[in-house]
């Protein structure tokens, strides 16, 4: 299945706009009329991506996965976007190097890998404390023992910015995740 959106079947005009909306309430209430509103907020969100993604000719059980609360279905999901903190997003965008290592060797084009969604990568837990708060510039100090340590890491971080698309970095320093994300 590509990026792209498929399923148009519950998908309305916006009244007084040029918007449009996946109406996932109106999905799963013609299942089962009133379910929507004893959905957890979790399966709203899932039902709004099902709706929004899921092939037309698997909504139905899709949605009933979620109304009925079974699991016999695997269902997909496809997030708008990926935030990963920099010790694990930084493993899996080195898998993804990787892998155009691997297509390239094989005569292939390694630029064709990417995140299919976007995908941000948070350098949040990087900072060592090696100059205490109330010392004059403290954060600078702590910032440059950062890059000299983790200046090959930093590098790759860098890299990834310009060769993969739908990857954008959040450098050491600009805060913490949950900082930026609330």
């Amino acid at each position: 299945m590509s990026n792209q959106t498929i399923n148009y079947q519950y998908r309305k005009a916006l009244p007084n706009s040029q918007l449009d909306y996946y109406d996932a309430k109106a999905a799963v209430d013609d299942i089962e009329p009133g379910a929507y509103q004893h959905l957890p907020y979790t399966s709203r969100v899932l039902a709004e991506n099902l709706v929004r993604r899921c092939e037309p000719s698997e909504l139905e059980a899709c949605l009933s996965q979620l109304i009925y609360r079974r699991r016999d279905k695997d269902f997909p999901w496809y997030p708008a976007r990926v935030v990963c903190h920099d010790i694990l997003g930084q493993t899996a965008l080195v898998d993804l190097a990787g892998l155009r290592d691997a297509i390239a060797n094989q005569g292939g084009d390694p630029a064709s890998v990417n995140p299919v969604v976007e995908t941000q990568l948070i350098v949040d837990h990087s900072l060592a404390v090696e100059h205490a708060g109330f010392e004059a510039d403290a954060f600078e100090k702590n910032r440059a023992v950062e890059e000299r340590r983790n200046e090959d890491r930093f590098h790759f971080i860098e890299w990834c910015k310009t060769a993969f698309e739908n990857v954008s970095v959040v450098p050491a320093g600009n805060g913490i995740m949950h900082q930026i994300l609330t």
